[in-house]
């Protein structure tokens, strides 16, 4: 994509997300993007830096690894990606939230971690509401059981809930999905647990953002429709 292609990619995203939240009476401040910038070069992501954006989201820490240091350092750095434990050890305090805790294991990895190195993780756990089986996360089920232990666990601190939409799921089930999550939160809301901060609602990608604003998402991670297809 050129230079030019990102500038207006960009803008009508942004003019997408306002047209979505005015239908949703909600506040277009109140929803982030994050541009995804996987298998992308670190030329196109320092274009969008240069058009504005600041906020980027990466699915392996090998990529993060390698494109972080080559942009300023206001910029926002979020994994949405499935965090592998053994990879954990590699994260530092410019990850600005983790979007995929999934597991208890990963739990008691990120810890031992932020006690080693003074961090307190911001996450988001990551719920299958679609109950696909190709994808991670917790059944809408398992999660007050999981958001009960947080508290036992000082270096991570939960802000919200996060999922992927099914791939073959059709415009009304995606939409249903991003319902389902929301009521969720809002039913765990009422429950006071240490650590437990459930503000967050990370859905939406390019094919359906515009639904998951609507229905409550204050995160989207948007990819191809900024940078084009993957390189």
């Amino acid at each position: 994509m050129t230079n030019k292609g990102i500038e207006q990619s960009l803008i009508e995203v942004r003019q997408r997300m306002g047209r979505a939240a005015a239908l949703s009476h909600r506040d277009p401040k109140s929803i982030r993007l994050l541009a995804v910038s996987k298998t992308q070069p670190i030329s196109a992501m320092e274009e969008a830096y240069r058009f504005g954006q600041r906020r980027f989201a990466e699915n392996r820490v090998q990529e993060w690894l390698e494109k972080a240091p080559s942009l300023k350092n206001d910029c926002e750095w979020h994994l949405v990606g499935r965090l592998q434990t053994n990879k954990v050890k590699y994260l530092d305090h410019s990850v600005a939230m983790i979007h995929s805790l999934d597991r208890f294991s990963l739990l008691e990895t990120l810890n031992a971690r932020g006690e080693q190195c003074g961090i307190i993780w911001t996450t988001l756990v990551q719920v299958n509401i679609a109950q696909d089986p190709a994808k991670a996360g917790l059944t809408p089920e398992e999660v007050p059981d999981f958001l009960r232990i947080i508290g036992n666990y000082s270096q991570v601190k939960v802000k919200g809930l996060m999922t992927i939409g099914a791939l073959e799921a059709s415009s009304v089930e995606t939409r249903g999905f991003f319902r389902q999550l929301r009521v969720l939160r809002d039913t765990l809301q009422a429950q006071k647990w240490s650590g437990v901060d459930l503000s967050e609602l990370s859905m939406g990608m390019s094919d359906d953002f515009e639904m998951a604003i609507e229905e409550g998402a204050t995160l989207v991670r948007v990819g191809r429709d900024i940078f084009g297809n993957r390189g």
